[in-house]
């Protein structure tokens, strides 16, 4: 590995961001000392979960020096009086100044929004005081939403964006091939796509975890990838997402007009272990095997 490319790895897991469930800061854990002051914490909401919970955890983090970006979902709120009394209480108890707005794993919305877009078009994000809204990406398809549908989102969100001023990006699903994301990228840019990606890794985790998660996510390409000839084997060495990483950061510098903007974490269940390993990539504190794993190792030599 040459240091170009250690710098290049370093650089684009500089600034990561990475999911966590509210109870998770009650976790006696080594790794929240250890993350970055700044570092964006988005809180994940289970169907099942009050917003009490989500804004006690975003006032929590804020005060830690954490910046919280809340998962706010459709088919869980009920009108606009909801959404309306939600955003005000973030911006004004918790400093929220960004948010992941994603239309919820339930199958029937619980009021008057079903998807992303039709809370967006309430124009309360931008007119709460929120900056940054983050909108979900899906290279390998959602099961539930065919492709041309996915693209006309999509499509309809750059238009937003363009103009509201609201600064939009997209976080994709966690995948186990970096190869269809990248083309998956290259395709909506030619498409028209302008919002920042922001690729989302999964974290170290065990096999159960990764394949339960992936299964829930409607991520089945990945698996078939992994599964087959044998693949499954290759699946139970992931603990963490080296070549995916290094495919993408690679993929970002090779080409200007990429959309690719950092990376964000699905821990999946190995908070602490994904945050030490992130950690020590973004400082550039690891080898590039030929393999295209990535060794951590505290005597590798810093990047310039």
């Amino acid at each position: 590995m040459t240091l170009a490319q250690r710098d290049v790895i370093a650089a684009f897991l500089a600034g990561y961001s990475i999911e966590s469930l509210p109870r998770e800061l009650d976790a006696p854990s080594e790794a929240w000392a250890t993350l970055p002051p700044g570092t964006k914490i988005y809180l994940t909401r289970l169907p099942n979960a009050g917003f009490a919970e989500t804004l006690a955890a975003a006032i929590r983090l804020r005060a830690r020096g954490f910046e919280p970006v809340p998962h706010l979902t459709a088919r869980t709120t009920r009108n606009r009086a909801e959404l309306r009394e939600q955003l005000a209480a973030l911006v004004a108890e918790a400093g929220v100044e960004e948010v992941l707005a994603i239309s919820g794993s339930q199958t029937e919305p619980a009021g008057e929004f079903s998807s992303t877009m039709e809370m967006l078009d309430t124009h309360l994000f931008e007119r709460s005081g929120i900056k940054r809204v983050g909108v979900a990406g899906h290279p390998e398809g959602e099961p539930n939403i065919g492709e041309a549908e996915l693209a006309l989102a999509l499509e309809r969100k750059n238009a937003f964006a363009r103009t509201t001023g609201l600064a939009l990006y997209v976080v994709t699903q966690f995948f186990f091939e970096a190869g269809p994301v990248i083309r998956w990228e290259r395709r909506v840019r030619e498409l028209g796509n302008e919002l920042p990606v922001r690729p989302g890794f999964h974290g170290l985790s065990g096999t159960a975890g990764l394949l339960k998660h992936a299964i829930a996510c409607g991520i089945g390409d990945s698996i078939k990838v992994l599964t087959q000839h044998g693949g499954l084997l290759r699946l139970a060495a992931v603990h963490a997402p080296d070549r995916l990483v290094s495919e993408i950061a690679a993929a970002a510098a090779a080409d200007p007009a990429s959309r690719f903007a950092g990376a964000h974490f699905f821990p999946l269940g190995g908070f602490a272990r994904t945050v030490s390993w992130a950690n020590a990539v973004a400082a550039g504190r690891f080898v590039l095997e030929p393999d295209g794993r990535l060794r951590v190792d505290e005597r590798a030599p810093s990047p310039r």
